[in-house]
């Protein structure tokens, strides 16, 4: 019988699982994600977590608690860096930590720290030390980190053509067959594909005839390229991702607005944010709005601000 191995649906998950799923089952595990997210796995995550967290951290939580009892073992990896010489939100490096000490009951986590800060090389040193849990043998390590690598590689250029990451993973898919407007949307993974945090945002895009494109559409050297603009390097991943991706939809002249997404409480998006905000208000003409996303799951107040949103696109095209 296969060792089963629980991979929560949140944080990066939608960024990493392709990699993660292939290279636990070439080495003969049994991947089982959580489901998508629920109000269920939402109650959990605000039981269990810290009250100070983020609205991420907290689902994460809840799809944690979820997964417990169903697996032999937990993946929370301790990522601390996947650029070189940049970091990601300390949160995530601190996540193992934090669903341990909040959750009871748990089983066994794999918590490899993946810390690329200095180089690339120590990224298979983490993957051996993740492999050695299902097997002693470093030639079948190899062989499932090279299998997992080529996922990752169809996968992000699945996502550079416009494909969604739930058809990719799940088989379902947003319909873009749409002839509206067109809106760029600047936020994190962990926030645009959980479809219930988001009040079904692209959904609701679609439904109004609007076009979308996302931060996983874009090269990464079209994001590093906007980012020039300042003096020094960016050392935060996300926020390098978050305002470089905002910039080029700013200056892309068919893109008719920009939505931004964000979750309360987030310390390093309320910087950036209110970076392009103003980058927004001194070069750019262009309707711009951000939208707060947080425990609560009544959509009223979200579909009030979106409609705010698309009367000023539909101002800006009448004139």
């Amino acid at each position: 019988m296969s060792v089963r191995v629980g991979i929560p649906r949140g944080m990066y998950f939608y960024k990493f699982y392709p990699f993660a799923k292939r290279f636990l089952m070439e080495l003969g595990a049994e991947v089982v994600p959580s489901p998508p997210t629920n109000k269920e796995i939402l109650n959990l995550g605000s039981r269990f977590c810290i009250d100070d967290a983020c609205l991420p951290v907290k689902v994460y939580h809840g799809h944690a608690e979820y997964l417990k009892d169903k697996v032999d073992y937990m993946l929370i990896p301790r990522l601390t860096s996947i650029v070189p010489r940049e970091y990601i939100c300390p949160k995530f490096g601190g996540l193992p930590e934090m669903v341990k000490y909040s959750i009871n009951g748990l089983p066994k986590l794999i918590d490899v720290e993946i810390n690329m800060y200095k180089s690339r090389i120590s990224l298979i040193n983490s993957l051996y030390e993740l492999g050695t849990v299902f097997t002693k043998n470093p030639y079948k390590i190899k062989k499932a980190a090279d299998k997992a690598a080529r996922e990752q590689i169809i996968y992000d250029n699945c996502l550079l053509k416009g494909e969604l990451p739930c058809k990719y993973i799940d088989g379902t898919d947003v319909s873009k067959n749409n002839s509206g407007p067109l809106v760029g949307i600047a936020t994190h993974p962990y926030l645009l594909y959980d479809s219930f945090i988001n009040m079904n945002l692209l959904d609701k895009l679609s439904d109004r005839g609007i076009k979308f494109i996302l931060p996983e559409m874009l090269e990464k050297k079209t994001i590093e390229e906007k980012c020039r603009i300042f003096e020094k390097r960016m050392f935060w991943s996300s926020s390098k991702d978050l305002i470089g991706s905002a910039l080029y939809m700013f200056e892309n002249n068919n893109i008719d607005g920009i939505l931004m997404l964000t979750s309360f409480g987030c310390g390093i998006d309320s910087l950036s944010i209110e970076l392009i905000q103003r980058l927004g208000r001194k070069k750019y003409n262009k309707p711009f709005m951000v939208m707060t996303l947080d425990e609560h799951t009544g959509d009223a107040n979200f579909n009030t601000r979106l409609e705010a949103f698309f009367d000023l696109i539909d101002r800006r095209q009448a004139n």
